[in-house]
């Protein structure tokens, strides 16, 4: 039988954790503030920012957002950042994805300090990931490795990774190791992807097409995780096709429901890290 993996128990158990940890930063008044920049209109985004106000506001995280106009330039856009990020009560800081075509994201992302960067995207968390001393890691990311270490695999756990973008495949391989996993990154260019699938314990698509994975790249001890969000009419599919792989592969995280409810969380479990470590220096 097919174990259902569901991110929302997991999501519920860290806003519990985080709670309780927002209540000893509001005891010596200290209230989380994460501030989300967004540039020119875009209807998905701010779906997904009133997402985060609510999950904020369900915390006791205090969520601003500014809308800047779609046509700023990049020396303006990156005084705007750090003007934000010079304010002692503005704890993270996260650009809304995507920008208009003549904003690279990740140039911006370079602007926001290390220790506010609750989107995990600056060199230096990124680079901590390597080192093995995380600290404000990508939460995609973060939520495939929460969702595995709930089912207590053992040290040299083969994973394969379909994606190797710096949002996702490049930190989870990284995380991945981290943790003892044996990983293997596959790409467009890779060559015969299924039978490296098929070789590897754990699967992690993140190919931003609707129902890619079926039988043919699994077998039936396969864990299946579904990074994959993609708008099908008026619905979202993962990347797996689901209904094919139930009752099949041996463990698959839902879509919607698996990924996503733990990564919106990991994002204000960001924002309340990063808010501590702020009070440690301001306490130096």
């Amino acid at each position: 039988m097919t174990e259902i993996l569901n991110g929302t128990p997991i999501a519920d158990r860290v806003i519990a954790s985080l709670k309780t940890r927002v209540e000893e930063l509001k005891r010596h008044d200290i209230e989380p503030h994460l501030f989300l920049v967004q540039v020119g209109r875009n209807e998905a985004v701010e779906t997904y920012v009133r997402a985060k106000i609510r999950r904020g506001a369900k915390i006791g995280i205090r969520v601003s957002h500014q809308i800047l106009d779609e046509n700023i330039t990049y020396d303006d856009l990156k005084e705007e950042i750090a003007r934000i990020a010079r304010r002692d009560d503005v704890n993270g800081i996260m650009i809304e994805n995507p920008l208009p075509k003549h904003l690279d994201f990740f140039k911006a992302v370079e602007n926001i300090p290390y220790y506010k960067d609750v989107d995990g995207m600056t060199p230096t968390n990124q680079g901590m990931i390597n080192l093995r001393n995380e600290f404000l890691t990508p939460a995609t990311a973060a939520s495939v490795t929460e969702i595995l270490q709930g089912m207590n695999l053992p040290a040299g756990t083969t994973a394969l990774i379909i994606n190797r973008s710096p949002v996702v495949g490049r930190p989870l391989a990284m995380m991945l190791l981290n943790r003892d996993y044996t990983v293997t990154v596959c790409h467009s260019k890779t060559k015969d992807i299924k039978s490296l699938s098929r070789n590897s314990e754990v699967l992690v698509t993140a190919v931003g097409v609707p129902n890619f994975i079926d039988r043919s790249f699994v077998t039936e001890n396969s864990i299946v995780v579904d990074v994959g969000i993609n708008p099908v009419q008026d619905t979202i599919r993962g990347d797996a096709n689901y209904e094919d792989l139930f009752g099949y592969v041996r463990a698959i995280t839902p879509v919607p429901g698996g990924v996503g409810p733990i990564t919106a969380t990991l994002i204000m479990e960001n924002t309340v890290r990063a808010t501590e470590f702020q009070s440690t220096l301001s306490k130096g």
